[in-house]
């Protein structure tokens, strides 16, 4: 087991609980999907970002098989850029309903 200093393990929380409120949203939107846009101003709301680059955590999750986007075009870095929808699916809702679990989202 790795020990992680103080500020490293914060991080490491953080970062759980960002990917675990964006699954979070998708769940409650429509259909389970949402505009990047959406999701940023809603992390930037509740002071959870201070920038809109949500790329890192859109990657986890779509790399997780968490998350896709409706445009073949669209990846994480460029969603926002693009102004993509990005949905849950059937993992990610299943990830939502506590069907399985991953230890790097908060759900």
């Amino acid at each position: 087991m790795t020990f992680l200093d103080e500020n490293t393990e914060l991080e490491v929380e953080k970062n759980k609980a960002i990917r675990g409120y964006i699954v979070r949203a998708l769940a409650r939107g429509n259909n389970g999907a949402l505009l990047v846009r959406q999701i940023v101003n809603a992390l930037m709301a509740d002071n959870l970002i201070m920038t809109p680059d949500i790329g890192k955590y859109l990657k986890y999750l779509e790399d997780g098989g968490y998350v896709e986007f409706t445009n073949r075009s669209v990846n994480a870095y460029n969603a926002y850029r693009k102004d993509a929808v990005v949905q849950l699916t059937k993992k990610g809702i299943d990830l939502v309903e506590d069907t399985i679990q991953d230890g790097g989202v908060n759900v």
